[in-house]
């Protein structure tokens, strides 16, 4: 088994405690001889479902779907090398279906914001994001390698569900003290998304534009 990679956000320790924890699931789904593309699909409709709950106001329920879903996600990849099932049209399939699901959960939060300002907050977010994705494959279409950035699809879906999970703690908080206003922890998990998807858009281009300039 591969051994997870750290990043500034996610530390190794918490990848390989997490990869560790959700091993039994692994094994039997290898055992089982569950295809790896089963394993995308049920990802991808977690997502959409998360991105439903989001739409409707269950932040709970839509932060442990994400995060239910980025689990499929990291099966997926696992499941298909311990099966030799590894491929490049495999990897493909899973990258489309990970901008689909990232898509819907997006679109649950602009519906779940649409009378706030927030709306702004995660059209922005979305500009980033394609940003992310756009700048690492011209790069690559450029004969560059461009894997860095603090802020990729798995630090968007851990900050965005765990701070999703947690939002109800905060709403307990404001309403205690009588603070006004609610989802607090879930702007807040928004904002951090922005702040450094956009800030891994601008290493990208800088390393990117760096390495063709010197090459």
């Amino acid at each position: 088994n591969t051994v997870p990679s750290s990043s500034k956000l996610l530390g190794l320790g918490l990848k390989t405690w997490w990869i560790l924890l959700i091993r039994p699931i692994e094994d039997y789904l290898i055992e089982k001889k569950i295809h790896p593309d089963v394993l995308t699909i049920s990802s991808l409709i977690i997502s959409i479902i998360s991105g439903l709950c989001f739409h409707f106001g269950y932040i709970f329920i839509a932060g442990l779907l994400l995060l239910s879903g980025s689990t499929f996600d990291i099966f997926d990849g696992r499941v298909a090398r311990a099966q030799n099932l590894s491929s490049e049209s495999g990897a493909f399939f899973d990258s489309c279906l990970d901008r689909i699901a990232e898509a819907f959960i997006y679109l649950g939060l602009l519906s779940y914001f649409q009378n706030s300002l927030f709306i702004y907050v995660v059209f922005l977010i979305i500009s980033s994001t394609m940003m992310v994705s756009y700048t690492k494959a011209r790069a690559e279409g450029l004969g560059v390698k461009c894997d860095v950035g603090i802020m990729q699809r798995t630090e968007r879906v851990v900050y965005l569900g765990l701070f999703a999970v947690f939002n109800f703690i905060g709403n307990l908080v404001t309403s205690a003290f009588n603070l006004g206003g609610r989802d607090y922890l879930l702007k807040i998990s928004l904002l951090l998304l922005l702040i450094f998807s956009a800030y891994t858009v601008i290493q990208r281009m800088s390393v990117t534009m760096k390495q063709l300039k010197n090459s």
